[in-house]
């Protein structure tokens, strides 16, 4: 999916306001795709890819083996995502390759 919309406005929102799959849905929303909450999302509408393109969910595991933590790929090795130290925040992926589990794109 390419991202149309600008995300900056973002930045800075604490994490009790926008938590990490509520950024991802808010990415989507601005991009005109709606999402269910995380827990109803029909996977047959995803497909698991090797490299993120833009738009690319990743899904994390930052805390063991659960998976506990998503954010969208921007590009240019970014991502945007909510933490709850920092809120939402766009970072270089480099520092969460040893952590990411699964990249999704759309189906289109």
């Amino acid at each position: 999916m390419r991202l149309t919309s600008d995300m900056t406005d973002m930045i800075g929102t604490p994490f009790e306001e926008l938590k990490c799959w509520d950024v991802v849905a808010e990415v989507y929303r601005r991009n005109g795709v709606t999402l269910p909450n995380y827990t109803d999302i029909p996977m047959d509408e995803w497909q698991e890819v090797k490299e993120p393109t833009e738009g690319s969910v990743l899904v994390f595991s930052l805390k063991g083996k659960e998976l506990d933590h998503v954010g969208v790929y921007l590009g240019d090795g970014r991502f945007i995502h909510a933490t709850k130290p920092s809120g939402v925040c766009i970072e270089h992926i480099s520092k969460y390759v040893p952590r990411l589990k699964h990249i999704y794109d759309r189906k289109e």
